[in-house]
């Protein structure tokens, strides 16, 4: 039979453990984070798992956000930029809840000179995008049904775009456009 101070003792070193967290394993994260980035990028460059992309996608959604439950948004300055980039694109990659709940922690992040303002930018752009809404940044491209060509989803006030898009790392979109073969002006008024 314990007696009331072996008791309160127990409960202590229980509470200690309770309370406490494993060390932050950075390189075991920054491994995974590179696998989770290889998957994505072979996929949408080499396009031979191109069928699989929801699966995979779905896959590096769920670890990641094991991760991000686990430890928040990891800035460079924990994962590097390789790891901190990734997350980005997982959830980038993801669906419109998935981006509008971790939108939030990106934000931070980049308060926090952790994450590119760059990023926040694109995902903010597929966000407005996937609410029907003009983007700011004119970062995202679409096929034209009755064309078939690729185009810029309509931009809110266009002829300043170049000024947000320069204010957060982005290059022109005169530029930007000529990575996609779309032969692109700012329109004058």
């Amino acid at each position: 039979m314990l007696k009331p101070f072996s008791i309160s003792i127990l409960l202590f070193f229980l509470s200690l453990s309770a309370y406490s967290q494993s060390p932050l394993d950075t390189n075991a994260i920054k491994k995974e984070l590179a696998a989770i980035y290889d998957r994505d990028q072979k996929t949408r460059s080499n396009g031979d798992s191109i069928e699989f992309i929801s699966y995979i996608d779905s896959c590096n959604q769920a670890q990641v956000e094991k991760l991000i439950a686990a430890y928040g948004w990891m800035g460079r300055s924990t994962i590097g930029p390789v790891g901190n980039y990734t997350l980005f694109l997982v959830i980038q990659h993801a669906d419109l809840p998935m981006q509008e709940k971790y939108f939030p922690m990106l934000e931070q992040s980049v308060d926090a000179g952790e994450s590119r303002p760059m990023d926040l930018a694109m995902m903010q752009d597929r966000i407005l995008m996937r609410q029907g809404k003009k983007r700011l940044y004119g970062s995202q491209v679409v096929f034209n049904k009755i064309t078939g060509d690729q185009e810029f989803y309509p931009i809110e006030d266009e002829k300043n775009v170049n000024v947000r898009r320069a204010k957060v790392g982005l290059e022109p979109m005169e530029e930007y456009a000529s990575h996609f073969g779309i032969d692109y002006k700012l329109p004058r008024e």
